[in-house]
């Protein structure tokens, strides 16, 4: 199924396509400069910069999952938690692509198969990063940055960070141009294209926090570790939209985003099992592959046995009572019995096997979820719930 979207995907772009990502563009291009044909291939490019910067959202529920990934915090580790919202650039959004043949030297990253610009999750690591390296946090001295990020890791040592990223998609592009001022003359002199991801396109940032390194441990230090990572985690979130930025060319303005957003935090408490509540044995079912004369292996059913435990012999006017089935088990047993019945009941009688208990299932882990509309209101949630973890107000 999923190749077949692929294919669908592929064969509905070739036919719909008509913006900058259109390969056939930097074919043309490229074979217009190879012919010495620079004026012609400055037309095109001209044409294509003035192509529509709407680019087609992808549909199905395949492209759902991956552009809004659903974090299912039930299934995590204990105090895991999740950040995502929807955001709004105010300044463009630059990046570098790894494509040498395109139409411009500075193209936009662009997934390989949809076609749309993103923001990877190793970018999106990077960024966060270095807000908090901006806020005076250094991995090299900072345990707590360590645990969210990571360490460098090789054939003996290091370890992954708790902090998981996503990708995000942009639906629009458009053209930045950048020109170098001569310091003597003061005046432009080689203006440079970069494509971009516009002020005012919106995209969705998904984190996933898992203290996988925790399970088993000490509770309260788990919970006091997680509640000090999500204040650290929601202050470089913001300073990394609001002040620092993401992306290339950050210390140029470019990369920012509004305030305001429409999101959800959802952190997973931990679940105990009830103490008070006895823990029911269970009675062990019978094999439904053995005879029906028989209650268990060796063992024959009560009717057909005397309270001594040998085998009980029907009357001539019990026989001529039974239905042909009936008696047709009473054979089956008797012959068993004369068989192996005998042999069996004169050996010593063996412990019955007890049915391990099987403990009541947990309840649902407790999901705090908050929604905020702006930075400001997520550190206040943040807060909240981090003080619900810990039971104190934080310093």
């Amino acid at each position: 199924m999923t190749t077949d979207y692929y294919v669908w995907l592929d064969a509905a772009r070739d036919r719909q396509r008509d913006d900058r990502s259109d390969p056939l563009y930097s074919l043309r291009y490229h074979g217009l400069v190879s012919n010495e044909k620079k004026p012609d291939a400055d037309t095109l490019r001209s044409d294509w910069s003035k192509r529509s910067e709407e680019l087609t959202r992808p549909d199905g529920i395949l492209w759902e999952w991956i552009a809004t990934p659903t974090l299912d915090l039930a299934l995590l580790p204990p105090y895991s938690f999740s950040v995502q919202f929807t955001f709004t650039l105010a300044k463009p959004y630059l990046s570098k692509d790894d494509n040498p043949f395109y139409i411009i030297d500075n193209p936009i990253v662009r997934d390989k198969v949809f076609r749309l610009p993103l923001v990877r999750p190793s970018s999106w690591k990077g960024s966060l990063y270095a807000a908090l390296w901006q806020l005076g946090h250094r991995r090299e001295d900072d345990a707590q940055i360590k645990r969210l990020f990571g360490d460098i890791r090789d054939d003996e040592r290091g370890q992954a960070g708790r902090l998981i990223f996503f990708p995000t998609f942009f639906e629009k592009t458009a053209l930045e141009i950048i020109n170098p001022h001569d310091r003597v003359r003061k005046v432009g002199k080689n203006p440079i294209l970069f494509e971009c991801v516009p002020a005012g396109a919106t995209g969705t940032f998904s984190l996933l926090y898992v203290p996988f390194d925790r399970i088993g441990q000490d509770e309260a230090q788990t919970r006091a570790e997680a509640a000090a990572d999500l204040r650290l985690v929601a202050e470089a979130v913001a300073a990394m939209f609001c002040d620092y930025g993401f992306g290339a060319k950050t210390s140029s303005g470019f990369g920012v985003a509004q305030e305001t957003v429409n999101g959800t935090l959802t952190v997973r408490a931990e679940a105990t099992a009830p103490a008070s509540q006895p823990v029911a044995p269970v009675v062990p079912s019978r094999d439904p592959s053995l005879p029906r004369y028989l209650a268990a292996p060796g063992q024959l059913q009560p009717e057909y046995l005397t309270p001594k435990g040998t085998f009980r012999e029907r009357t001539e006017a019990e026989l001529k009572a039974m239905n042909k089935a009936s008696r047709q088990e009473y054979d089956k047993a008797r012959k068993w019995w004369e068989r192996e019945g005998k042999s069996l009941a004169s050996q010593p009688p063996s412990p019955a096997p007890v049915a391990s208990p099987v403990p009541p299932p947990l309840p649902p882990p407790t999901l705090l979820s908050e929604k905020f509309a702006s930075f400001e209101e997520l550190a206040a949630q943040v807060e909240k719930v981090a003080v619900k973890l810990t039971g104190a107000q934080h310093a």
